[in-house]
């Protein structure tokens, strides 16, 4: 089945300009406004019956009959695979059009000398929580360093950085991040954007696609050593869009994150083959939650099933970067991952410690 909303108005609406307000801050009653219009708009669900062929049996995605998205190609809105998607008058009516804003994304990225995706197929096995912990840890060795949170219905990013309640300004020169107390470090999420942290947003790929590109284009990043981008679950819109708008400013490669349980290995391989189609350099693959680290005497000791991360390692011939215990230290953090606090006693920031230390040289791997 397929969902539509009832009286959803065009997608073309998100990308409308955002006016300033009293006090320059985007997160105003203006700003709110229109979030909660763009929301409020999906009052209802219409069903409708979708055809298809694909197999209900289990496999890799290649076995079924699942076609790719044309969105890129000259195809887009012309394919079979099109009918019936809800945006298809979109591709239509952009197709064989150059996108007249790539020179401005392209200028504010070339800003930013590394740009690393933290990346998983599986929902909950702490990509926000490593890529929190990564960017305080390249902050902390006096790097330049920004985070980008596209996870646009589920956003962590502020709670993790500390900034939950700040909101983002606007300038002259765009968008202003929120800084982090946690280092410094350029903060941007679409949770800085809502009127509370309670809020839905029940947006299809149209909106959200627009969205992200407001969050790369709209701006002030500055000057940058490091870009940490958080994504949510899947390889769907975000993750395209974000692989998109980057492309042309070649990042430098993801971290894929799992949990040590098989079931978790085999969602996450569609991650690494959504990357090797991408062609989007794999930096390695990091195992979370690989057992339970004991407060007391530090000893991890073996909860969940093992071995997830070493078998995509070894099955698509990328680097295993570490395996990362369960923290109570971490879990019972609750005004975000300050590691200047909990670096001393955390055995999960000091083995990130010395994965970033392997990814300062490190070579991609990018699979054919």
């Amino acid at each position: 089945m397929a969902f539509e909303p009832r009286g959803a108005p065009s997608s073309t609406l998100l990308v409308g300009a955002i006016t300033e307000a009293p006090g320059n801050k985007i997160r105003t009653a203006s700003m709110i406004g229109w979030l909660d219009e763009m929301i409020s708009h999906f009052d209802g669900l219409r069903v409708y019956e979708v055809t298809s062929s694909m197999s209900t049996e289990p496999g890799d995605l290649e076995d079924v009959g699942i076609q790719e998205c044309p969105a890129d190609s000259e195809e887009a809105g012309c394919a079979d695979v099109c009918k019936g998607c809800p945006g298809r008058e979109l591709c239509l009516s952009e197709v064989s059009k150059p996108d007249p804003e790539q020179e401005i994304i392209d200028t504010r990225l070339r800003a930013i000398k590394r740009k690393i995706l933290v990346l998983s197929g599986k929902g909950g096995v702490g990509k926000s929580s490593i890529a929190a912990i990564i960017s305080q840890i390249l902050a902390n060795d006096g790097r330049r360093v920004g985070i980008l949170d596209v996870d646009v219905c589920g956003p962590s990013i502020p709670l993790l950085m500390g900034v939950a309640d700040e909101p983002i300004l606007d300038s002259q020169w765009g968008w202003k991040p929120v800084i982090s107390p946690y280092g410094k470090i350029k903060t941007l999420s679409v949770g800085s954007l809502l009127s509370s942290g309670s809020q839905a947003v029940v947006w299809r790929g149209p909106r959200k696609t627009a969205l992200i590109r407001r969050m790369i284009k709209d701006t002030l990043w500055g000057r940058l050593d490091d870009l940490i981008i958080d994504t949510p679950p899947g390889t769907s819109d975000e993750h395209l869009t974000i692989i998109k708008l980057l492309s042309t400013t070649n990042p430098d490669g993801a971290v894929i994150v799992t949990s040590p349980q098989k079931l978790s290995a085999g969602v996450v391989s569609r991650e690494i083959k959504f990357c090797q189609k991408m062609a989007i350099p794999i930096l390695g693959i990091i195992e979370n939650m690989s057992g339970f680290c004991c407060p007391c005497c530090s000893d991890v000791s073996p909860v969940f099933s093992s071995g997830a991360g070493e078998y995509l390692a070894k099955k698509y011939d990328v680097p295993l970067l570490a395996c990362l215990p369960l923290d109570p230290k971490l879990a019972a953090a609750q005004d975000g991952y300050n590691i200047q606090r909990l670096d001393s006693d955390s055995p999960v920031v000091a083995i990130l410690r010395k994965v970033m230390a392997k990814l300062s040289d490190f070579k991609c791997n990018v699979a054919n």
